[in-house]
């Protein structure tokens, strides 16, 4: 329903004041300026009915999430923009309308803004968006009016802990596989996404993908009895601040995330070969927050210089020699022996302190949030190679384009 201003109130009250004087003096003058200020009051009204159906006819809304196809309860991330042809003197503000069983709201934007935001899914079935909602004003009125024709795309959620029934990976009847846990793996589809470039083919589902004629992987939801360790890398200050506040409300969500959907979570914070902040399994929301308070980008004070670190010896000193030459292969023994020495003997003090956070954590999962900006990224490959070491599954989050480094499993989109 249209709404006046403060503008058209005022002159609203001024036309029943010009009213009262009439009826009470007999004055024609006072009764014709009533009149005219009702007139024009009328005028401006049709005119911003007439300018807000223009504006309504001309939006066109672009809206993308994560995944289509997830778990009840998991959050995903929707990026949204609305294009409307703004009638001059009127001021439009867009935004999105989640599905009616997410948990999240998306904050106002401009035209031709994109805003991103995560809902929750709690509800399982196929849902849809409720659309969008424009708050269009000029100096006289306002109006709230609500776009429903955008709904897309679709989400199909299915319910959390679907039993495995004896089939295999990508092999069931239906997109019902999500999020089944296998009791020999332990390991659990969080859901699917569009295959993207780098991505694991082995994570790609062979039956989604032929049915939806396109390509899709898996995420894994975590291996079973562990919670989540949640990896941050702090970038340097040459960074742009915008993307880094941008960075630290994906972290905050994440853990918070955590923290709902599983048995607690752990934190750790890097900055180049050195550990700025650990925070060991915790259940409290508001006590890993306050750990993520303060953090900004840091210059690293102690870079490792794409030292392979003790994990990557202790691989490369058990190389199997097998089908080798004899004298290769007693090369490889030597080789491997000093190695071993050399790893035992002399452990980077950042190696040391992210596998003693890794045994406290008792995580099944590191979750390694980072910008991937250029430079070294040794002290990620160490994190990644001691986590390995543990096997513990690895999961990168960063930005699209970045890139990706060595060991970790799956790569995830900022």
């Amino acid at each position: 329903m249209i709404r006046p201003t403060r503008t058209s109130g005022g002159i609203a009250a001024l036309a029943l004041a010009l009213t009262v004087t009439a009826l009470l003096l007999a004055n024609p003058a006072a009764a014709l300026a009533a009149g005219s200020l009702a007139l024009f009051l009328l005028w401006r009204g049709w005119q911003f009915e007439r300018d807000l159906r223009a504006a309504v006819t001309s939006l066109n809304v672009t809206r993308e999430v994560d995944r289509t196809i997830l778990r009840q309860g998991t959050a995903t991330a929707v990026r949204v923009k609305a294009d409307i042809a703004v009638p001059p003197g009127m001021e439009v503000r867009v935004r999105d309308l989640p599905p009616a069983v997410a948990a999240g709201d998306a904050p106002l934007s401009s035209p031709g803004e994109t805003v991103t935001y995560t809902v929750r899914l709690m509800a399982p079935g196929e849902t849809a968006f409720a659309g969008v909602v424009l708050e269009a004003s000029d100096a006289f009125f306002s109006r709230d009016i609500v776009c429903r024709r955008f709904d897309g795309p679709h989400i199909q959620v299915f319910p959390a802990g679907t039993a495995e029934r004896g089939r295999g990976r990508g092999t069931g009847s239906g997109d019902a596989e999500v999020d089944r846990r296998a009791a020999l793996t332990g390991q659990g589809t969080r859901g699917f996404r569009p295959y993207q470039t780098g991505d694991d083919l082995s994570q790609i589902d062979w039956k989604l993908t032929a049915r939806r004629d396109a390509y899709y992987v898996r995420e894994p939801a975590g291996l079973e009895g562990g919670s989540p360790l949640i990896a941050v890398d702090l970038p340097a200050r040459t960074g742009d601040p915008e993307t880094f506040a941008r960075f630290s409300m994906t972290v905050c969500g994440a853990v918070e995330g955590a923290i709902n959907a599983r048995d607690g979570c752990s934190l750790l914070v890097v900055a180049g070969g050195e550990v700025v902040r650990f925070l060991p399994r915790t259940l409290d929301i508001r006590e890993a927050i306050a750990a993520l308070g303060g953090l900004a980008p840091l210059e690293p004070r102690a870079p490792l210089y794409r030292a392979p670190g003790p994990a990557v010896l202790a691989a490369r000193a058990r190389m199997n020699g097998r089908g080798a030459v004899p004298e290769e292969s007693v090369f490889r023994e030597k080789l491997g022996a000093l190695l071993t020495r050399f790893a035992a003997e002399s452990p980077t003090p950042f190696a040391a302190a992210v596998r003693a956070a890794l045994g406290r954590a008792e995580a099944e999962e590191v979750r390694l949030f980072s910008l991937l900006p250029a430079g070294d990224k040794s002290h990620l490959i160490q994190l990644a190679r001691e986590a390995k070491v543990r096997g513990m599954w690895v999961v990168l989050k960063a930005p699209a384009g970045a890139g990706a480094i060595p060991g970790v499993d799956a790569v995830e989109v900022l």
